[in-house]
């Protein structure tokens, strides 16, 4: 039973220092956690936990100061969390009436770089392939692209390289929100990055919708959009197939 707890706390206290770092992007104290969320242990007991965090490789310190952030297992373990929970259909109150597929992909990709702040793409194969993307300017927004090499990287991979997000786009035309950390990417360029993805596949096309952003990614946020957008999609798809 003690273990039980001690899991639990654990549990509560990453889900806090990812959530709290996502808004922050700063390392996060354990002063700062048992002010913010009025916790009922202590601060020393929220050390501890952060500590027991550290040791197994879920958050790293920053020596030049108190806090701590995430790392990359702390993130996704901190995804696979989030996937228990039950999220609200996100209710869109959005245009994307036309006739056309790749207009409509067009638009979906649009509005899921404005609502989510982060890049956004979309696939389709639909006569032929094509990869579109949106929201470039939102990467400028995100502490983690003052690095300009990630940044030289990134636009070489969607100029340059462009086939490896074919082949990555293509290989998720399921309906199912996948979310890539890092090397599960399986591109260099965007490997301190994370994607959300999902997709469809009717008689006579494939499409898929993501969003691309640092792996300090609001993910509640981007798989409701995603999901909500996705449906649209189907919607949309469906009733070309009738």
């Amino acid at each position: 039973m003690r273990y039980v707890d001690t899991q639990k706390r654990e549990e509560e206290i990453l889900e806090l220092v990812v959530e709290s770092y996502i808004k922050e992007s700063k390392p996060i104290s354990s002063g700062y956690l048992c002010e913010k969320f009025k916790l009922s242990y202590s601060s020393a007991t929220i050390r501890n936990i952060m500590e027991s965090l550290e040791k197994r490789g879920l958050l790293s310190h920053i020596y030049t100061s108190s806090g701590r952030v995430p790392t990359k297992e702390g993130f996704k373990k901190y995804v696979k969390m989030l996937r228990k929970r039950r999220f609200k259909e996100k209710k869109l109150n959005i245009n994307l009436s036309t006739s056309n597929v790749e207009e409509f992909i067009l638009k979906a990709v649009d509005i899921l770089a404005n609502l989510s702040g982060y890049l956004s793409l979309g696939a389709i194969s639909f006569h032929k392939k094509r990869v579109l993307f949106r929201g470039t300017r939102f990467i400028f927004e995100q502490p983690e692209f003052e690095d300009i090499k990630k940044v030289k990287d990134l636009f070489y991979l969607l100029e340059v390289r462009i086939n490896i997000l074919y082949k990555l786009l293509f290989s998720y035309l399921d309906k199912h929100i996948n979310i890539l950390i890092g090397d599960e990417i399986g591109a260099k360029e965007i490997a301190d990055c994370s994607l959300v993805i999902s997709g469809l596949q009717a008689k006579n096309m494939g499409a898929s919708l993501a969003i691309l952003g640092p792996i300090r990614m609001n993910y509640a946020k981007a798989i409701s959009l995603l999901s909500a957008v996705r449906k649209k999609l189907e919607e949309f798809i469906g009733g070309k197939d009738e």
